[in-house]
């Protein structure tokens, strides 16, 4: 029988996906919710082609985030990570939700990540050869592309995490039940449509 999917529940699956448990400061932002920022905050850093106000990224770097989360979640026969809004979530999310301990850190491992990619042409890759090079990235246990690694760790822990929140997956590819009803234990898959519940 498939279970109400839950927040805590992404939480385990993020781990599971990415190989090592979820930090403390993000795990947070996703298990209390996140409220918009207080009034007062800084201005948006730059603003990319489509008009897409950053908080964090610079617009060349938001296009390889974007880049990078569809590699990751292409689209198929659900959505791909761009088209539920996960590099906008992202940027918010550094910009003006999670703990500046943990903006910090990811900053300087993604400045080491960015340069991996970089270096290796990711941009000019076809989709295939980008999987194959993140994937590389991701369990390479070479001293010298630790950081990179990590980057790459931190930075999909929080695509999967934004894209299985989204609005679009948990109302359209996940059971969603804004006002729940009747608490039924044992229910057939076929009564859910065999899907997993959202939030």
């Amino acid at each position: 029988m498939k279970t109400r999917m839950n927040r805590r529940e992404i939480l385990r699956y993020t781990a599971w996906l990415t190989g090592t448990s979820v930090a403390a400061p993000l795990a947070s932002a996703v298990l209390t919710g996140c409220s918009e920022a207080p009034p007062g905050d800084a201005a948006p850093s730059a603003t990319p082609a489509d008009g897409q106000l950053l908080h964090f990224f610079s617009p060349k770097a938001f296009g390889l985030i974007t880049e990078i989360a569809d590699t990751l979640l292409p689209r198929t026969d659900s959505p791909s990570a761009s088209d539920v809004g996960v590099p906008q979530t992202l940027d918010t999310m550094l910009g003006k939700v999670l703990e500046q301990g943990y903006v910090e850190q990811f900053q300087r491992l993604w400045t080491d990540l960015e340069a991996a990619l970089t270096q290796a042409n990711f941009a000019s890759q076809s989709q295939g050869e980008r999987e194959a090079l993140l994937s590389q990235l991701e369990t390479s246990t070479d001293a010298a592309q630790a950081s990179a690694r990590d980057g790459m760790v931190m930075l999909k822990q929080q695509v999967v995490i934004y894209y299985l929140t989204s609005e679009t997956i948990g109302e359209q590819y996940l059971n969603y039940l804004p006002i729940p009803g009747e608490y039924k234990p044992c229910i057939s898959v076929d009564d859910v449509d065999n899907k997993k519940w959202a939030i």
